[in-house]
């Protein structure tokens, strides 16, 4: 049965913290790839990585085995990263505190020009010692909301730490 969770009041006030969704300028980094293969098409926009991927643009972090982005060929900039792995693993500084977030699952979608993240196939996403699992997790990066779903058996599970005297 499908368990649909859409809970953005509660993330938003529990989950990702209180102002701040993500670093600002980290969309304005350079976006720095490794892996073991790479290929590119110019025509079509798209790169694709494997082996031991791992990119870095400022405080946002990837790892997986295989890599696509997707370059819009008129602006050349990137739109899309789609990643796969045993997991493949996501991560970014969310505010200047040092906050992170952090998110592993079998495919991750990383939509740059809709801060969209989506987690699918054993899903994980956490913030300090908050955390969801499930096998889908639809993450908005700017508005820190989300939604998550059990697509198979199971539920989907998740863990609030109480707010501290100071974060009330």
């Amino acid at each position: 049965m499908k368990q649909l969770i859409n809970a953005s009041m509660l993330l938003t006030s529990a989950l990702i913290g209180q102002y701040t969704y993500a670093l600002p300028d980290d969309l304005n980094k350079p976006l720095e790839i490794q892996a073991d293969e790479a290929s590119f098409d110019q025509n079509s926009g798209e790169a694709i990585y494997k082996g031991n991927v791992f990119v870095k643009q400022g405080s946002i972090e990837i790892q997986a085995q295989y890599l696509k982005v997707t370059t819009d060929p008129s602006t050349r900039r990137f739109n899309s990263l789609e990643a796969t792995g045993s997991p493949a693993k996501f991560s970014q500084q969310i505010d200047w505190n040092g906050n992170i977030v952090i998110s592993r699952g079998n495919e991750i979608h990383y939509q740059t020009d809709e801060s969209k993240l989506e987690i699918t196939g054993d899903g994980y996403l956490s913030r300090m010692q908050n955390s969801i699992s499930a096998d889908y997790i639809l993450y908005m990066i700017q508005d820190g909301t989300f939604s998550a779903e059990k697509k198979d058996s199971g539920r989907v599970n998740m863990t609030l730490q109480p707010q501290t005297t100071e974060a009330k």
